[in-house]
């Protein structure tokens, strides 16, 4: 199913509870992650279906199709004319329900969050990351659009940058909810692509960090372009590379990257392990030679001998583009 089993239940709950999932909503390749989710009490089996959608063409004038059961045989009846009765699928009649409840409890667990608080109808705060950012899920339409939204989120949390998940919301709502901080995202745009056990996790990467215009570092990868403060300038490709991977490390919550793992990302396996240490080194004088000899510049790509390499920069002020 295009955007896997994460994406099919934001979606279907979308309209709001009881939130039902009926057939088979997703690949075989995620057998094992639809009876995860099984296991994890997020969908719980619904009693047997009792009716079915009329034939495409029928002029019976009836507005469903009764199912009549035989064993685990189920027969979508035609009211019109028997010959047209059709046996259904198992796949197709094995429905669920959605807990919602339970499926904001999957995404904190599965982000390393700990347990969510419902505080209003519809709407969980599923916790804060190590930068700061405090997600807000509201996985239906009328929740993220209910009457005092921001007040119920601001009474849970009374400062700090707030990422409220849902459904699509108008531009100008968007954009009141911005002012004041909290930032929406649907999760088609936030999700981790639908490979391995179950990816209910987030991308932290994709979600909005509230910085917009407000950041210390930008790296343009295009052109290898460095804004550092309000100068920008084009350094080298290695030394960029460099830079690039510890940008990116910082954007992900991990600011701090040991020298093995740019080895690998940046050298060949037969390179001298103090290729990366003179990378540094290099890197370091093109920031000088670009930006100034200044206690600023000095300090921005930090050394730890035993951890690795860093960036100076607080939380979500580094963007890469």
């Amino acid at each position: 199913m295009t955007g896997g089993l994460s994406y099919q239940l934001w979606r279907l709950s979308e309209a709001g509870e009881p939130v039902v999932m009926l057939g088979r909503q997703y690949g075989a390749e995620e057998e094992a992650a639809f009876e995860r989710l099984i296991q994890l009490g997020i969908l719980v089996h619904r009693g047997r279906e009792a009716s079915w959608a009329v034939c495409d063409d029928c002029d019976c004038g009836a507005d469903e199709r009764a199912i009549v059961w035989d064993g685990d045989v189920a027969t979508a009846k035609c009211a019109g004319d028997r010959r047209r009765d059709e046996r259904l699928p198992a796949d197709d009649v094995r429905s669920f329900n959605v807990v919602l409840s339970a499926f904001m409890e999957g995404v904190a667990e599965a982000m390393g969050l700990g347990r969510p608080d419902q505080i209003a109808p519809g709407l969980w705060s599923l916790g804060m990351l190590a930068d700061g950012r405090i997600i807000v899920a509201a996985p239906t339409r009328i929740g993220i659009r209910q009457p005092g939204l921001v007040g119920a989120i601001r009474l849970a949390h009374k400062e700090g940058t707030v990422i409220l998940v849902g459904p699509e919301l108008p531009t100008l709502m968007r954009g009141n909810l911005a002012e004041q901080n909290i930032h929406h995202v649907q999760p088609i745009h936030a999700l981790l692509p639908p490979v391995g056990d179950l990816p209910l996790a987030l991308d932290v990467a994709r979600l909005p960090d509230g910085r917009a215009g407000r950041y210390e570092l930008v790296l343009t990868a295009a052109t290898q372009t460095v804004r550092l403060d309000d100068r920008e300038a084009s350094i080298r490709a290695k030394p960029f590379q460099l830079l690039r991977a510890l940008a990116d490390a910082h954007r992900d919550g991990r600011p701090v990257v040991h020298p093995s793992v740019l080895h690998a990302l940046l050298f060949s396996a037969n390179t001298s392990p103090d290729a990366v240490r003179k990378l540094a080194n290099e890197l370091r004088g093109q920031l000088r030679e670009h930006f100034g000899d200044t206690p600023r510049v000095a300090g921005l790509i930090t050394t730890n001998n035993t951890l690795g390499y860093s960036i100076a920069c607080p939380p979500l002020s580094v963007l890469v583009k």
